[in-house]
């Protein structure tokens, strides 16, 4: 355990000399993407992973449903790590993407793209309580599209329904209904 605390300490360290020396490298690295499972280590291990911020616009706005979900993410766990000005904009502009993507996306596409990333909305309203508002705004929307396609049989949109339930607990539970007032 000790051991692989200390290889990542030396590679975060490397990758944050890297990003320094090197911006664009961090932003090639990162549209290439890389498991999401890696994200907390390297969020909280990298301190420039900040600089990620800057064109995480640009990540959202790629076609790719796995692009917008690594962005989604990668947003949230900055937003942990760094609760800055900045860190609220995009996150508030992860948020709204996904509310125009709910709109226009086919219910297969639907649950491609919402599946991965409820946690993040969590994550984000645990950073930025103000945007509990339009996040719940996007889960009350989900469940009831989710809902009415359960309802034709559709067995993945039963499943996000269930999961979109969950999530909403969560957020409540973890962002809401906290006994600290910020």
């Amino acid at each position: 355990m000790w051991s692989l605390r200390e290889i990542r300490s030396v590679v975060c360290s490397y990758l944050h000399q890297v990003f320094i020396t090197e911006p664009s490298l961090a932003k090639l690295v990162h549209f290439q993407g890389y498991p999401r499972d890696l994200l907390p280590i390297t969020v909280a291990g990298i301190p420039s992973m900040h600089i990620c911020l800057d064109w995480i616009p640009e990540l959202l706005s790629q076609p790719e449903p796995e692009k917008q979900i690594f962005a989604v993410d990668l947003a949230s766990h900055l937003a942990v790590q760094y609760a800055l000005p900045k860190a609220l904009s995009v996150s508030r502009l992860a948020i709204n993407t996904l509310i125009t993507l709910l709109g226009v996306l086919p219910a297969k596409e639907r649950v491609v793209l919402f599946m991965p990333v409820l946690p993040a909305l969590t994550r984000i309203c645990l950073a930025f309580p103000p945007l509990a508002e339009d996040t719940t705004g996007l889960l009350l929307q989900l469940g009831r599209i989710s809902s009415a396609q359960a309802a034709l049989g559709d067995k993945s949109a039963e499943i996000l329904c269930h999961e979109v339930n969950q999530t909403f607990s969560s957020l409540l539970q973890k962002a809401i209904l906290q006994s600290r007032v910020y």
